[in-house]
C-alpha cells in the first residue's frame, strides 16, 4: 500500500516508524476472558489478536511499528504494564515458533515428494529401456512417468507457493515480537 494512503489511518511517529493504536478499558481487556492463566503466559483476547495481525498486513514488513495501548480506566501500574508487554511478546514468539515449525514440516515433506519424484523418473526410465512394449508395460511406464511429474510438482508447489505465505507470516510475527509496546492513559 501506498505509505500516504496508511497515513489516513495510523499514526506514525517522528522516527518515521508506524503507530497501531488500540483503545482499552482495562488491563484485562488484553487477554482471553476465558484464560485465567498468570499474565505471562495468558491467550490474547481473539478480537485483539485479529487487529494487531490485520494491521500488521497492512503495513508493509520492511516498516517498523508500535502497538499503543490506550488505557481509559487504569491508573499507570509499571510492573504490570511490564508482565503485560512480556506476555504479548511470549504470544508472539509461540506463535512464530508454530509456523516455522510448519515451515520445517513443508519442507521435510517436498522433499520426500522429491525423493519419491526422483524414484518414479529413474523407474520409468528403467522399464523403458528394460522392457518389451507390451500394453502392460506401457501402461506402467506411463503411469511412473505422470507419478513422477506431479510429486514433483507438488514439491514445487509446497517449496513456492504455498510456503509463501508462512514466512510472509513469520516475518510478521518477529516484527510484533520486538515492536514496542506502548501504554498512555
Amino acid at each position: 500500500m501506498n505509505k500516504n494512503y496508511l497515513e489516513q489511518f495510523y499514526t506514525i511517529d517522528e522516527d518515521g516508524d508506524y503507530i497501531i493504536e488500540i483503545a482499552i478499558e482495562d488491563y484485562d481487556d488484553i487477554f482471553n476472558t476465558w484464560d485465567s492463566s498468570v499474565y505471562n503466559v495468558r491467550d490474547l483476547d481473539s478480537s485483539l489478536r485479529s487487529f494487531i495481525e490485520d494491521c500488521s498486513r497492512d503495513i508493509d514488513t520492511s516498516e517498523k511499528i508500535a502497538l499503543r495501548f490506550n488505557v481509559s480506566k487504569e491508573t499507570q501500574d509499571k510492573e504490570l504494564e511490564e508482565k503485560i508487554t512480556d506476555s504479548i511478546r511470549n504470544f508472539f514468539e509461540y506463535h512464530y515458533f508454530v509456523t516455522s515449525k510448519q515451515v520445517h514440516k513443508r519442507r521435510k515433506k517436498s522433499l520426500w515428494f522429491i525423493l519419491i519424484s526422483t524414484l518414479f523418473t529413474l523407474l520409468s526410465f528403467y522399464f523403458q529401456n528394460a522392457t518389451e512394449s507390451g500394453l502392460f508395460e506401457h501402461f506402467l511406464l506411463e503411469s511412473l512417468t505422470v507419478g513422477g511429474w506431479i510429486f514433483m510438482w507438488e514439491a514445487f508447489s509446497i517449496l513456492f507457493i504455498q510456503s509463501s505465505d508462512d514466512r510472509k507470516k513469520k516475518r510478521e510475527y518477529k516484527r510484533l515480537i520486538h515492536a514496542p509496546l506502548l501504554f498512555r492513559y
